[in-house]
């Protein structure tokens, strides 16, 4: 996506002037800009109860598509029709790889192996067989969750998902980019920056014109550079942390305006001394930073989808959200890196930080937010993984 022309565009009312005119879908977009009816009546998640035939959920964990949608539509079947036979694998893919020819790697990030080819003869082929055809042995109970663990490139397998037995692990955000398993002592301690809509945080440093399907594995370093990116890190660690299921992240903020977003990227940050393993790839290794999961809330949403809310500038507020789920092993000698700002461009549209309708305001709406994330004893910052190990 080319981040110029969208940035010159201007707001979204001018994209819709553009393009959106006479298209019925857009428009009707634009009259819902909050959770209501006419999203809810589109929500498929709402309508997964009384499933016959069996079902095999099939997703990618860096899905730039639909990461979301194989995670959520199965816990939706779990929940809404808990007789139905359900299996799921989530492999290292983008959207549709599971149907390419197969591939080791995602970017710059190689698997360690051809991981299409596992799903096809040890999952799919299995599966189909059993149920349609009738031949072979259907998948044992204690195995109906395939998974594969980036990190340690090793696949995984669990009765259910997320596995049960994982307990909480809370990364706490502290003074001088620091992150670690302590609560923050200090009354007064807070990390800043500016957020400036005419100087969109892009969400690659790649010039493209479309979307990079490898993004959601990309070189955040890049971002980190900015002085509108704030990145907290851990020591390197002195043993692998295997993290599965969904991420919480609890942010509390104090902004100088009514309204602003909220970008939370997990990422593995590679020691200096990395040695990559694999010899067909040149791009530089060491101390990359690779983006396991980023996700955005839109302050206004931050209690509900369906009734926005302005905010009381300069008061300290709590933004608690859910992420995509991860399965990912932060190996010895990495560090956990946690990265926060105010837009993502324009995989993500940008907010005027102001309580206005973003898709029916002007240009002239977009105004700068200094944005406070606190790390002080009674407001602490932090981001909640289930560990596995």
């Amino acid at each position: 996506m080319n981040t110029l022309f969208f940035l010159n565009v201007g707001s979204l009312k001018d994209l819709t002037r553009i393009a959106g005119d006479s298209i019925t879908y857009w428009k009707e977009l634009m009259e819902h800009p909050n959770y209501d009816q006419w999203w809810q009546e589109r929500d498929s998640r709402r309508s997964c109860y009384d499933i016959d035939p069996a079902v095999l959920i099939v997703g990618g964990l860096f899905d730039a598509e639909d990461c979301y949608g194989a995670w959520e539509l199965y816990k939706a079947i779990r929940k809404q029709s808990p007789q139905t036979d359900l299996e799921i694998i989530m492999g290292p893919w983008h959207h549709g790889a599971w149907n390419g020819k197969g591939q080791s790697n995602l970017g710059n990030i190689d698997f360690g192996s051809q991981t299409v080819l596992y799903y096809r003869n040890n999952i799919e082929y299995p599966f189909l067989q059993y149920h349609l055809n009738n031949t072979g042995n259907s998948t044992p109970t204690s195995q109906k969750a395939t998974v594969f663990f980036s990190g340690k490139n090793e696949w995984k397998q669990f009765h259910a998902w997320p596995p049960t037995g994982t307990p909480p692990l809370s990364f706490y955000l502290g003074e001088n980019g620091t992150l670690n398993m302590c609560p923050p002592e200090k009354k007064e301690s807070y990390s800043e920056y500016i957020s400036d809509p005419d100087k969109p945080v892009p969400y690659t440093d790649k010039t493209t014109y479309t979307r990079p399907k490898e993004y959601m594995t990309d070189d955040q370093r890049f971002s980190e550079r900015r002085p509108d990116v704030l990145s907290f890190k851990t020591e390197p660690l002195k043993e692998n942390i295997t993290l599965g299921g969904a991420i919480k992240a609890e942010l509390e903020v104090a902004i100088t305006t009514t309204d602003a977003d909220f970008v939370v990227k997990i990422i593995d940050e590679y020691p200096d001394d990395y040695q990559n393993p694999s010899q067909k790839h040149t791009y530089l290794m060491n101390g990359y930073q690779m983006l396991i999961r980023g996700e955005v809330m839109r302050g206004r949403y931050r209690n509900s989808f369906e009734h926005p809310e302005a905010f009381t500038p300069n008061h300290p507020t709590r933004i608690y959200f859910s992420m995509n789920d991860i399965a990912h092993t932060f190996k010895k000698g990495h560090k956990i890196v946690v990265q926060i700002q105010s837009s993502w461009f324009p995989l993500v549209d940008r907010n005027p930080q102001q309580f206005v309708d973003i898709y029916q305001c002007s240009n002239n709406d977009f105004i700068k937010s200094t944005i406070k994330v606190l790390h002080q004893k009674e407001h602490p910052s932090r981001i909640t993984f289930n560990r596995l190990n």
